[in-house]
């Protein structure tokens, strides 16, 4: 009930001049909006927290042109951040992972208005030039037509013996789990990709087609350069789309992730995402040492001088999100709301809500 009632709320929020009210009141705060990938064919349908329509990503960036909403680059705004300089307004795109939609379906939109973006490029699968594996499998699973398999012949020993029945939701998920998690663990690339060809042929989905339409992909070398041709810097996001906590292997993430994409820029890469959102304070010292500058998270909130660098929030932009409630992040609306909400919290609790040092999380794995 409360989610049906909440369009008809922000829409009446609107019409009563409080977006507008909100934008006065935070017009010196510092938006960072996210994306991930743009649906090429039913990518949105499959994960829409993950995805977004292009033609819906083409609204949003004309409505911050039409709203006179200030895009700057990462590094400027940081910059003028840190000076206290910002323009009102201020706004910065970054895209997480690379998907190849960022090339096909976001890049024309960015150029066509003339928006600096950010493209945090995770470089195992740019390496490697295959759709991604735990989510090609998860996707297999989710567009199959067949409620009920025998997929002995993949060879996944913890997989149940003869034709499992995976009509329900819940089985369905575990299983790919089983699946996935197996093809992870294996010593190199290829076999991964027999394993997705054989599991497409066993659910009636073809890999072929994933693999040629490019729709679990991430861009090319070629395609890095025209997207910098095109205003959008490439920073780091690790190797494996996944940071340990621990010092060493948080540096090798890194360090793996700069050998495969810096030799292709022409400046060392100075801003970084943490993966999946998933951070913690315990990171901190690793990206330091690494000559990071700044550091995304997946938290939704606005960004004030006061923000620690290796903590920066944004706001995710997604087939979820309807265009007023994109609206009423923009404006500010609903970070007041945030805001007020965490002072009574805090007020009646007597501490804040969350503890320092305290792991967070709130995206979807992608490798």
């Amino acid at each position: 009930m409360a989610s049906s009632l909440k369009p008809l709320v922000l829409k009446t929020a609107r019409s009563l001049g409080l977006f507008a009210f909100a934008r006065h009141l935070m017009r010196g705060k510092l938006r960072i909006l996210c994306y991930h990938g743009f649906t090429l064919k039913d990518e949105e349908l499959f994960v829409p927290g993950l995805f977004i329509a292009p033609d819906v990503f083409e609204r949003r960036m004309a409505w911050l042109a039409d709203q006179g909403y200030s895009v700057l680059s990462l590094d400027e705004a940081v910059e003028k951040l840190q000076a206290g300089t910002l323009p009102d307004d201020p706004v910065v795109l970054t895209i997480d992972d690379g998907f190849y939609s960022v090339y096909k379906a976001a890049m024309p939109v960015i150029a066509r208005h003339h928006f600096p973006a950010t493209l945090y490029l995770t470089s195992y699968y740019f390496e490697k030039g295959t759709p991604i594996f735990g989510l090609t499998v998860d996707y297999m699973f989710w567009a199959t037509e067949r409620t009920a398999a025998d997929l002995s012949s993949l060879g996944v020993p913890d997989l149940p013996t003869g034709v499992i029945d995976f009509s329900d939701p819940d089985t369905r998920t575990r299983i790919a789990e089983i699946v996935a998690e197996y093809g992870q663990a294996l010593d190199g690339n290829d076999q991964r990709v027999t394993l997705a060809h054989r599991l497409g042929a066993v659910l009636g989905v073809s890999y072929d087609e994933i693999e040629s339409l490019r729709t679990l992909s991430l861009i090319d070398a070629e395609e890095l350069a025209e997207l910098r041709a095109n205003g959008v810097d490439i920073e780091l996001h690790t190797h494996r789309h996944d940071f340990p906590e621990e010092a060493d292997r948080a540096t090798e993430a890194l360090t793996r992730n700069r050998d495969v994409v810096e030799p292709l820029l022409p400046a060392p890469m100075r801003h970084f995402c943490y993966p999946s959102g998933v951070w913690s304070r315990d990171h901190w010292s690793a990206l330091s040492s690494a000559g990071i500058a700044t550091a995304t998270t997946c938290e939704t909130g606005f960004v004030d001088r006061d923000t620690p660098v290796f903590a920066m929030p944004r706001i995710l932009d997604s087939a979820r999100v309807s265009q007023v409630e994109f609206e009423a992040e923009l404006s500010g609306f609903l970070e007041l709301k945030r805001r007020l909400l965490g002072i009574i919290r805090k007020d009646s609790r007597g501490r804040p809500t969350a503890a320092s040092g305290e792991r967070h999380s709130s995206a979807q794995m992608i490798g």
